[in-house]
């Protein structure tokens, strides 16, 4: 059975899912950037209460996705909070785990007192995931050097 829980409560998990990230986003989008310095940004997010934080998705306490909320996620810093970062492990994708890490990361915006969240797509197939989820198309921009589109949901 999948657990959703804040990632603060699980700092065991930072390796494996810093690993998954770096799998899934980093060396498409951001080949730079490497598995240490995403375990460093993650021990970051160890939050609840407060920007940044992150939920984990657990499979019998196995870390198997995570998503963030952030101040801003590169892109566009006059809207405020960004969803990003969402990455589910291959072997768990299909299964809706990434739409319960959304809706986590959509409370948690909700319990901090926003009424809208922004997330960036990289692709047209990760835009029409997220309009399929209700979110809205609002403005193209770029992130380093790939064009995105600029989404948002009100709470």
């Amino acid at each position: 059975m999948i657990k959703i829980d804040f990632l603060k409560n699980h700092p065991n998990a930072i390796p494996r899912l810093a690993q998954i990230w770096h799998e899934l986003i980093g060396r498409i989008w951001t080949p730079d950037i490497m598995v240490t310095e995403v375990e460093a940004w993650m021990h970051k997010w160890s939050n609840q209460d407060a920007l940044p934080l992150a939920h984990v998705a657990l499979n019998d306490n196995i870390p198997v996705g995570s998503c963030s909320l952030q101040v801003n996620d590169g892109v566009r810093p006059d809207l405020t909070p960004w969803l990003g970062d969402l990455c589910v492990d291959p072997a768990y994708q299909k299964l809706g785990i990434g739409q319960l890490l959304i809706d986590a990361t959509k409370e948690s915006a909700k319990h901090l007192g926003f009424d809208k969240l922004y997330l960036f797509a990289f692709d047209s197939a990760s835009a029409s995931y997220y309009e399929q989820l209700g979110w809205q198309k609002i403005a193209s921009d770029e992130f380093k050097g790939h064009p995105v589109t600029v989404m948002e949901i009100a709470l």
